[in-house]
């Protein structure tokens, strides 16, 4: 019986006293948490959070972010910066308005394209032609100037080839977008 009693009995005396050392001379013991010099860390209430749902976004407003994120390409004449206003332009211009004045830390960006007719030099000169005139439309619609950003890339970025008068006409353009 001496060989189970006392190694219990050891074993209950070394949790009362690990008990007493660590809950009764520290003081804080419930929450456990201490320093590297024996010292009680008080540790402060979990703030409470707030929780703030992110600003619901209507389906008109939804639709507007839609389409603005497609490119509208604006097509001109050879040699020409005019153009034609569609019933897609006035739109997505329409659709512009309402969402550039709702987000005045959004912009537009107007990039002009060229066909491959002309050189290399008149044809980057040509794109961003067309990319201010479409921009000076769109000021004279009411859009601010601050809000459009223009640019011109010439014949390097077609959409089509320039080997046939309908690819030359796609060509001759400027795209339209929400800037990113």
């Amino acid at each position: 019986m001496n060989r189970i009693l006392i190694p219990l009995l050891i074993v209950l005396w070394s949790l009362l006293y690990s008990w007493f050392w660590n809950c009764e001379r520290k003081p804080h013991c419930s929450t456990g948490e201490y320093d590297g010099n024996n010292t009680a860390v008080i540790m402060p209430d979990e703030p409470e959070v707030e929780v703030v749902e992110p600003a619901s976004i209507t389906e008109e407003e939804a639709a507007a972010e839609e389409l603005l994120f497609e490119p509208l390409d604006v097509y001109f004449e050879t040699a020409k910066a005019s153009i034609t206003r569609t019933e897609e332009l006035d739109n997505f211009l329409a659709t512009a308005k309402k969402y550039l004045a709702a987000h005045p830390d959004r912009k537009l960006n107007i990039v002009g394209h060229s066909d491959s007719d002309g050189t290399d030099a008149t044809n980057d000169k040509l794109s961003l032609d067309r990319a201010n005139l479409l921009k000076n439309v769109l000021v004279q619609d009411g859009f601010t100037a601050g809000q459009l950003i223009t640019s011109g890339m010439g014949e390097k970025a077609p959409i089509a080839s320039n080997d046939t008068p309908e690819g030359k006409a796609k060509n001759r353009r400027a795209t339209v977008r929400l800037a990113d």
